[in-house]
């Protein structure tokens, strides 16, 4: 009697475990029916086995895909860096042939609804490419070479100036920004200035800010070296300084004029203590002068070393808004001043992408 009970609890965990399996097998079965049906449907559309094989592993919907036309860089999409499940339907409905992947998945991430350019294309793929300026980068028209509309709108130079102005964010020291958009109060004046001793200057009563002193007399005693003689003519100017200066240029042949040679009251870097003008010992060499000069093809090929860059260089007005200045020197650390030096770009383009924009 003791063997038969046994026997009737057996049989029906038996018959369970059974009934488990079945149902196991059955529905393997119908899961790889199910997939097998959209697996034929890609490849009546065009897809290889390779395509299918790849869709699998990245586990994309087939029974979505297969609901579109055929897509030849189908791998691309999905395995691209930036691709998002969810927006699958999304790409395949943007999306056609030969058209840039990156761009495509960029748009429809982004919910952008633009018409699909190589002027959109281009911009996207910009080095310095800010995403909330897009808007802006499109409706530039001052040039088709997506560099210079990319480099022109950084700087802010798609708004007529001295509109559209910020006040300049002084917490930023030596990276602050001072151009014909970003101004600073009559109340600002630069934090440790020092006076520069008269043996650096070929004018009195210079003053710096004082870790842009220290690196400029390194500059200048490392250039005496070489044999060539660098001075500072002119450094920090207070605003009520440059506020003469700028009236006076006004009162005498008009604003236009003045604002083509001279910095509104707040809008000059000067005010910020650590921009100068160099020129050689004892000689007058502003402007074309010091262009000429031994002197200034030493400060191109070295200033950056001591952590400072030229200004406003040759051909670059239409993105810092002055003329070239071959005396103009702005002090911003060695590591800023390196990055400008190799990669050939303005402190306006560098601070909108890696100090603004962070």
């Amino acid at each position: 009697m003791v063997k038969k009970k046994y026997k009737l609890k057996k049989e029906p965990l038996i018959r369970l475990v059974t009934g488990l399996v079945v149902c196991i097998i059955v529905l393997s079965i119908g899961i790889n029916y199910y997939n097998g049906r959209f697996e034929r449907r890609l490849k009546k559309i065009g897809y290889t086995g390779v395509q299918i094989n790849i869709l699998k592993d990245h586990k994309v919907s087939l029974k979505t895909v297969s609901k579109y036309k055929y897509i030849e860089e189908i791998a691309g999409i999905v395995e691209n860096e930036n691709y998002q499940e969810k927006n699958l339907s999304k790409y395949l409905d943007k999306y056609v042939s030969k058209q840039d992947i990156d761009t495509v998945i960029y748009m429809v991430n982004n919910n952008l609804d633009y018409e699909y350019s190589d002027k959109l294309v281009n911009i996207i793929h910009e080095e310095y490419f800010i995403p909330s300026r897009l808007d802006r980068y499109m409706k530039y028209d001052k040039s088709t070479d997506s560099k210079n509309i990319v480099a022109a709108v950084n700087s802010n130079i798609d708004f007529d100036y001295y509109t559209n102005t910020n006040s300049t964010d002084v917490s930023k020291g030596k990276l602050m920004l001072v151009n014909k958009y970003y101004s600073l109060n009559s109340e600002y004046e630069c934090n440790d200035l020092v006076k520069v001793e008269n043996m650096y200057a070929n004018l009195n009563d210079n003053k710096l800010n004082r870790e842009a002193y220290e690196a400029l007399k390194e500059l200048i005693i490392a250039a005496d070296k070489e044999g060539y003689n660098i001075r500072i003519n002119y450094s920090y100017r207070d605003y009520e300084t440059q506020e003469g200066i700028y009236n006076g240029y006004k009162e005498s042949k008009g604003q236009e004029y003045a604002d083509n040679i001279s910095a509104r009251p707040g809008f000059s870097e000067h005010q910020t203590g650590y921009a100068v003008d160099v020129g050689v010992q004892a000689k007058e060499s502003t402007g074309k002068a010091f262009k000429n000069t031994g002197e200034y093809k030493w400060m191109l090929e070295n200033s950056y070393k001591y952590g400072y860059i030229l200004r406003y260089p040759e051909n670059k007005s239409n993105i810092t808004g002055y003329g070239f200045e071959a005396w103009h020197y702005r002090y911003v650390g060695k590591d800023v001043a390196l990055y400008i030096h190799e990669h050939g770009i303005t402190f306006d383009e560098y601070y909108a992408y890696f100090v603004e924009n962070k």
